[in-house]
């Protein structure tokens, strides 16, 4: 079991504290999760799923600054999770940051697929066959244009 201040996921005292604060949140008290694993990164700066979850918290806050500088640092600690990359992609979306959300869609479907980023490609009616690379970035690339053409 890792102690030091760059600790792991599996360190308990970071699952222990993480479940905490996913019940605070479940009982309405997201501002005092927020506080729980805020302080909780002073001791374990460099474990991806705090930052990550914090991001969440902090997105049902609607402190969207915050909650994308914590899911940027998530997937940074984390490139592959599609845990930290959806918090980041939610937090960016909901601060109207949606083409750096669908960047980060992009980044992460490079990687490996995702059910929940396929989800929400069928939903803007883009047809694409999931695992198809070439029509994944296809849609992506749509999405952003429709964006764009109601952003001018």
């Amino acid at each position: 079991m890792t102690t030091s201040k760059t600790g792991s996921q599996s360190d308990p005292r970071v699952v222990e504290a993480i479940n905490h604060a996913v019940d605070l949140n479940r009982k309405g008290q997201t501002e005092l999760a927020v506080q729980h694993l805020s302080a909780l990164l002073t001791e374990f700066p460099t474990v991806a799923s705090i930052h990550g979850y914090l991001a969440l918290f902090l997105h049902g806050c609607g402190r969207f600054d915050e909650a994308i500088e914590r899911g940027r640092q998530a997937v940074l600690l984390a490139p592959k999770s599609e845990k930290a990359s959806l918090m980041l992609f939610h937090a960016l979306w909901s601060a109207g940051q949606r083409i750096e959300a669908l960047d980060e869609m992009k980044r992460f479907l490079a990687n490996r697929p995702s059910e929940e980023y396929s989800n929400f490609l069928k939903d803007w009616e883009w047809v694409w066959s999931e695992g198809d690379a070439e029509n994944i970035e296809s849609a992506i690339e749509a999405v952003k244009r429709a964006i764009r053409s109601v952003l001018i």
